[in-house]
């Protein structure tokens, strides 16, 4: 019976081994592919591109992109991630509108920009954060300031619109967190679409990596939770660790 086990906990070992090796690779291979979506992204994020009529809040969009700089597309994008076109989105964190604008920021940008200068007395409200026009103006805004800090890097400064800058300078890069990768990529594969640009077909075949990754690391878990119980059972037999 010992022997028996023990020949299976050493097989167990080696197809953990290989499992967590293949796991190893495919996340290697996930991480270019982000990194070829967002290098083809970064080089057309500088071109100044409008969206059609179809999108909501076309005009508006063009119109305050091209003011701030920043190409319309990606604001749509943006908005898409964030609000879903919805003008009196409210997050449970407190952003408001279709950008999703947090009070602090929209005062910060207020206070250099003067958008509301004039409109009303007194601090802005929810009204002015729910406002269509003032709350695109203000998130383009935003957005251009951080594409000005990281120097043209768009994909840092979405990174940075959804985390916050002081993550993206603490990671120097995007922050570890999942909410904020699959948001820029949310973002940018909604910019794919508008832009009618070809997606490469590694970027396409990510989705499928990610399930196959994801059903390794199970896989692992699996083995590894057979080989304690294996390791449970030789300790048993031979009433030590050491097995033979």
């Amino acid at each position: 019976m010992g022997p028996r086990l023990l020949i299976l906990w050493r097989i167990g070992l080696v197809v953990f081994v290989i499992q967590l090796v293949t796991y190893s690779i495919i996340g290697y291979g996930i991480s270019r592919i982000h990194n070829k979506a967002w290098e083809i992204f970064n080089g057309n994020s500088y071109v100044i591109a409008d969206v059609d009529n179809k999108v909501p809040y076309g005009e508006l969009i063009n119109r305050r992109a091209r003011q701030a700089g920043i190409n319309g597309q990606i604001v749509a994008s943006l908005i898409h991630a964030e609000s879903s076109f919805q003008p009196r989105a409210h997050s449970p964190a407190g952003a408001y509108g279709l950008m999703q604008i947090i009070p602090s920021t929209w005062r910060q940008v207020n206070e250099q920009a003067n958008v509301c200068a004039g409109r009303h007395p007194g601090e802005c409200t929810v009204e002015c954060y729910y406002n269509e026009e003032l709350n695109i103006r203000i998130g383009t805004l935003y957005l251009s300031q951080l594409v000005n800090k990281y120097e043209g890097n768009m994909v840092l400064a979405l990174a940075a619109y959804n985390a916050g800058p002081g993550a993206v300078d603490k990671y120097g890069g995007i922050p570890p967190y999942d909410e904020t990768v699959n948001y820029v990529n949310r973002v940018i594969g909604y910019w794919y679409e508008l832009s009618s640009s070809s997606m490469p077909y590694t970027i396409l075949a990510e989705e499928q990596w990610e399930y196959i990754r994801t059903a390794i690391g199970w896989w692992c878990m699996i083995t590894l939770l057979g080989m304690v119980w294996i390791a449970g059972k030789l300790h048993r037999y031979y009433h030590s660790w050491r097995w033979r």
